[in-house]
C-alpha cells in the first residue's frame, strides 16, 4: 500500500488520540463500588454513548465482512447482516430490560445467581470461546502489515498492545470513549469510499455485468444448512458478554432496551456501505487475499488525505472491537475464575478483583495472538468459535432470567457441556472430511452449529421444569 505524507500523520494521529482518550479521559479513580467502576463504569453509560459503543463493538469483523462479500456478494448482507438484526430485536424486546434491572456484571455471574457456581464455571469457558479476540487481533495485524511492511506477527503483537494499554487504567469506561470516537471514523471512512467508487465507476449495468451470476442471489450459491446456520449464529446476540456488559452499564433499563434498537438502524446504515464498496471492489478491483478487499479498493482509489482517514476508519473500526472483547474476555477470566479461586489459593489472596480482571487482559490478548497466528482466516475464527460456543449458553442463559421456568443445577452443566463438546468433535470431523482423511459425508451434511443446537433443544425440551404456583 503506498501511502504519502499525509496519510502517515493522519494514522499517527489517530493512534495519538485514542491513547490520550484511553489514559486521560478514563482512568478509574478508587472507590467503594471500585469492581463496578471498573467493569461497568459506575452504571452510567448514556444513550449516546450506549449506541456508539455498541455498534462499533458489533461490527469489528470488517475485513472478514469484505471477505465475505467480495466472495460471495449480497448472500454477506442475508447472511451477517439481516439475522443480526432480527436476534438484536428480540434481545431488545425480551433481555435487555432484565439485564438492567439483574445485579449481575457478567453472564457467568447471573448463572451462578440462578444455577450455582459448577455452572456458572462451565458458562466462563464457554464464554471465553464467544470474546476471543482473535480474528481482530489477526485483522488488526494484516492492517498493520499492509501499511508498514512489518512482519504479520510484529504487527500483530503491536496492534494488540495500542489497542488494550488504556485498559489497564481506564476499563469499560476507557473502552466506550474509545469506542464513540471510533464510531464516528468507522461512518466517515466508509462513505468516503463509497462517494469515491461512484465518481471513479458509476453507477450503470456495466457495473451490474461485471458481478458473478451468485453475487446476485440472495443465497450466493450456499446450501441451507449453511445460511441457517449464520441465522442460528445470530442468535450469539443473546449470549454476547459485550450487549450483556452493555445494558448492565446502562443507566435505566430504558436506554438499555432503546440503545438496542437504535443501534439495528445505525447497523443498517454501515451494512449497506459495506456491501456496495464490497461489490464495487469484486466488479472492478483485482485482489488475490479477499481479506483485504477494502484496504485494496481504498488504495486504488482514494487520493492522498482520503487514503488516509480510511486507513483510519478500517484500523477504528478493528480496534473498537478488539479492545472491548479483549477486556470482556479478562473479565471472564479475573472475576469470574481468577476471583473466586482467591478463598482457594493463599497466593491469590492479596490479588484484587480489578487486578485479576488486568491479568485476565494479559492472558487472553496472549491466547488470542496464538489463535490469529495458528487460523489466518477472520471468518473461519468467527464461525467456528460461535459454532461451538452458541449450542451450550443460549439455552441456559434464557432460562436464567425467566421466572416460569427452570433446570436442576446438574442438568443445566450437562446443557451447557454436552452441546459444546457435540459441536467440537462435528467441527473436527467436518475438517477431517474435508481434508480427506475420514472418507465419509456425515459431518459435512449438516453443519455443527445446527446438530449442537438441536441436541440443546431436545434436552431442554426434556429436563425443563415449570415452576409451581
Amino acid at each position: 500500500m503506498q501511502l504519502d505524507l499525509i496519510d502517515v500523520i493522519i494514522i499517527i494521529f489517530y493512534f495519538i488520540i485514542i491513547l490520550l482518550i484511553g489514559f486521560f479521559l478514563a482512568p478509574v479513580k478508587d472507590s467503594k463500588n471500585n469492581v463496578e467502576e471498573f467493569l461497568l463504569a459506575g452504571r452510567k453509560i448514556t444513550l449516546p454513548l450506549f449506541v456508539a459503543t455498541l455498534v462499533a463493538t458489533w461490527y469489528g469483523n470488517i475485513l472478514g465482512v469484505g471477505e465475505f462479500v467480495f466472495k460471495s456478494g449480497i448472500s454477506a448482507w442475508v447472511c451477517f447482516g439481516l439475522p443480526y438484526y432480527i436476534a438484536a430485536l428480540l434481545f431488545a424486546l425480551y433481555l435487555s430490560k432484565r439485564i438492567r434491572l439483574s445485579n449481575s456484571k457478567t453472564i457467568p455471574e447471573q448463572i451462578n445467581s440462578k444455577f450455582g457456581k459448577i455452572p456458572a464455571i462451565f458458562s466462563s469457558l464457554v464464554v471465553l470461546l464467544v470474546t476471543t479476540p482473535a480474528a481482530y487481533i489477526l485483522m488488526l495485524g494484516v492492517m498493520i502489515n499492509l501499511f508498514t511492511g512489518w512482519d504479520l506477527w510484529i504487527s500483530i503483537i503491536s496492534g494488540t498492545i495500542i489497542s488494550i494499554v488504556f485498559l489497564f487504567t481506564g476499563g469499560f469506561k476507557a473502552d466506550v470513549l474509545t469506542n464513540s470516537a471510533q464510531f464516528v471514523l468507522m461512518y466517515i471512512g466508509f462513505t468516503i469510499l463509497l462517494i469515491f467508487a461512484l465518481l471513479t465507476y458509476g453507477f450503470d449495468s456495466e457495473f451490474l455485468t461485471s458481478l458473478p451470476e451468485n453475487h446476485l442471489k440472495f443465497f450466493g450459491g450456499f446450501s441451507w444448512q449453511y445460511v441457517l446456520a449464520w441465522y442460528i449464529i445470530a442468535f450469539q446476540t443473546f449470549v454476547d458478554p459485550s450487549f450483556h456488559q452493555r445494558c448492565a452499564a446502562a443507566a435505566s433499563e430504558k436506554v438499555a432496551r432503546n440503545g438496542v434498537l437504535v443501534s439495528i438502524l445505525f447497523w443498517m446504515i454501515f451494512d449497506f456501505l459495506t456491501l456496495s464498496t464490497g461489490l464495487y471492489a469484486k466488479a472492478f478491483i483485482e485482489v488475490d487475499n479477499p481479506l483485504l478487499a477494502y484496504p485494496i479498493m481504498g488504495d486504488t482509489i482514494l487520493p492522498a488525505f482520503w487514503k488516509g482517514i480510511f486507513i483510519v476508519a478500517i484500523l477504528a473500526t478493528i480496534m473498537s472491537t478488539l479492545d472491548s472483547y479483549a477486556f470482556i474476555s479478562a473479565a471472564t477470566i479475573g472475576y469470574d475464575i481468577i476471583s473466586p479461586l482467591k478463598k482457594k489459593f493463599q497466593f491469590l489472596n492479596n490479588l484484587s478483583d480489578d487486578n485479576a480482571i488486568k491479568l485476565g487482559l494479559v492472558i487472553t490478548s496472549l491466547f488470542g495472538i496464538f489463535i490469529a497466528v495458528i487460523i489466518p482466516s477472520a471468518i473461519e475464527i468467527v464461525f467456528k468459535t460461535a459454532s461451538i460456543a452458541v449450542p451450550g449458553l443460549l439455552i441456559p442463559l434464557i432460562l436464567s432470567y425467566s421466572n416460569r421456568y427452570y433446570l436442576e443445577t446438574n442438568r443445566v452443566i450437562q446443557l451447557i457441556g454436552l452441546p459444546v463438546l457435540v459441536s467440537f468433535f462435528w467441527t473436527v470431523g467436518k475438517e477431517l472430511e474435508i481434508n480427506n482423511f475420514i472418507d465419509s459425508n456425515i459431518f459435512t451434511n449438516f453443519e455443527p452449529m445446527i446438530i449442537g443446537i438441536l441436541l440443546s433443544l431436545i434436552l431442554s425440551l426434556i429436563w425443563i421444569k415449570r415452576y409451581e404456583n
